[in-house]
């Protein structure tokens, strides 16, 4: 599990990840990334989605390889389901914009890691369980706060105009400038409001709450 992190990185999440959105839609020249790159592949295309990799937009496809800093991007009604090179799935619902912002193979202790960016729409992460590196770094880093957990199945997406966060299975820590909660029994969910709000108290979602939440990632 990550260690304490420092208020200057979290300041500095939300002028990122603006950026992050900004540098998505940019158009430039340069060469797609080499494929021995690969940290995982497309799994599943449901409707529209693409991949913008370098400047260069792809249509995303089945079996389509995916590199670090790649940006996915998802259509209205469309779904994408990613396999990492780990083990760890990813389910992508419709309108979002997410951003594979690191991987790295374990190969020893303090190696490892599955760092994600989501700028905006929901996500199923089932994050494998480390084989070789008990301090490997499994993050999902948003504009409100950082997800942090290992070996879990979580969904995260927004509820209003709030980001929420919601276990299935595991333990996921949930912090920003503000503060920050532990999710570690099935269905605790927590909102968070803002970078400079703490994640409000969680609590135990009803089973139909949940259910229609992990709907806003399924595949028809």
């Amino acid at each position: 599990m990550l260690g304490f992190l420092t208020t200057r990185r979290l300041a500095t999440l939300g002028g990122c990840l603006v950026a992050i959105a900004s540098a998505a839609t940019l158009a430039a020249t340069s060469r797609p990334a080499d494929p021995r790159d690969s940290v995982g592949v497309v799994e599943r295309v449901q409707g529209e989605a693409h991949i913008e990799r370098n400047g260069l937009a792809l249509e995303a496809k089945d079996g389509q390889a995916i590199t670090r800093r790649d940006h996915l991007k998802t259509g209205p009604g469309s779904r994408l389901l990613l396999s990492f090179n780990d083990g760890s799935r990813l389910a992508v619902g419709e309108g979002a914009l997410l951003v594979v912002a690191d991987f790295m193979p374990e190969a020893g202790r303090r190696s490892g890691a599955l760092i994600l960016d989501l700028v905006r729409g929901a996500i199923r992460l089932i994050a494998s369980k480390p084989q070789r590196a008990p301090d490997k770094r499994v993050e999902v880093r948003t504009a409100a706060a950082i997800i942090s957990s290992q070996g879990v199945d979580l969904w995260s997406g927004p509820v209003g105009d709030k980001l929420a966060v919601l276990v299935i299975k595991g333990r996921v820590d949930v912090r920003n400038d503000a503060g920050w909660v532990i999710l570690d029994r099935k269905r605790l969910g927590t909102l968070v409001s803002s970078r400079v709000s703490a994640p409000e108290k969680p609590f135990v979602w009803p089973a139909d709450r949940a259910r229609q939440s992990l709907l806003t990632v399924a595949f028809k």
